[in-house]
């Protein structure tokens, strides 16, 4: 199997191991982040699929979980810099402790999986929204009058859309509408899905973002600047944030194109069972 991540249990004391109970601590405390998080988002939902205008706080509520698991993981990580740096390669230029912590190790994954509620829930709302309205789907209704919006924003000295990006929606997107209504329904239903099971959740974060760029490119802002950076950095920490979540096995199932998965193939003999990067959820 190919380890993207490793847990360490025990920190060094006195030369020997002993296991660390200040870790343990901040392991519950990130599970706790972890169950309230998920439950809520499962909530807010259900809560919004049943037409439901009242506030339930979600957001509010995942700010607040997000600024806890980020305490949290500077804590980790400063209790596993010595080993971080213990532990970094011999290259010409070694990827930082701190990024190597956050991107790479189970230390972050509490963090990562708060940020997958608000990307994921609001990616699959607005896609079953468009999944179960009409004018979507392979109708095209909606999306031809998105982009022919779009493709007025072209004219003037200071245009919000630029002309090669019009052109492309004039001559490719508007004859195939229902086509592109029918990906980007379901897509964004998709996206929500892998981010919010964690499942391929760098491939589905990466297409979400692909997804945002068009939405800006054709001139509309809304709260695709946001959803993209956080997507960005869904991306950015591919090997862990789904670590708490289906990504934790498919990972190593699947293996990557340099390195195949047990599915695939077998390690090489005498190859290592981990990483040499520690962490602790």
């Amino acid at each position: 199997m190919i380890p993207i991540v490793s847990d360490r249990r025990f920190q060094t004391k006195g030369g020997s191991l002993m296991p660390s109970q200040q870790s343990s601590a901040f392991r519950l405390g990130a599970y706790a982040i972890c169950v309230i998080a998920g439950v809520w988002t499962l909530f807010h939902l259900i809560w919004d699929l049943g037409k439901n205008t009242a506030d339930d706080f979600w957001g509010q509520a995942l700010l607040v979980l997000f600024i806890i698991a980020l305490i949290l993981a500077f804590i980790t990580y400063f209790q596993e810099r010595p080993a971080l740096l213990a532990s970094t390669p011999r290259e010409q230029f070694p990827e930082p402790s701190i990024s190597r912590f956050f991107f790479g190790s189970a230390g972050s994954a509490a963090l990562w999986f708060v940020l997958r509620m608000n990307v994921g829930a609001q990616w699959f709302l607005a896609g079953w929204e468009k999944v179960q309205d009409p004018t979507w789907g392979t109708s095209g209704t909606a999306l031809k009058g998105f982009v022919t919006a779009a493709i007025v924003k072209t004219g003037g000295a200071h245009p919000s859309v630029q002309g090669w990006y019009g052109n492309f929606l004039h001559d490719f997107v508007l004859p195939n509408a229902g086509f592109f209504s029918f990906i980007v329904s379901w897509g964004e239903v998709a996206v929500g899905l892998g981010v919010l099971l964690g499942a391929l959740t760098g491939i589905a974060a990466g297409f979400g973002v692909l997804m945002n760029l068009n939405y800006l490119l054709a001139g509309t802002v809304s709260i695709n600047p946001v959803l993209g950076i956080f997507g960005l950095f869904l991306c950015f920490s591919w090997r862990v944030c789904g670590y708490i979540g289906l990504d934790r096995w498919l990972l190593p199932l699947l293996g990557l194109p340099w390195k195949p998965g047990s599915l695939f193939g077998q390690p090489e003999a005498g190859a290592p069972s981990s990483t040499t990067s520690p962490s602790a959820t």
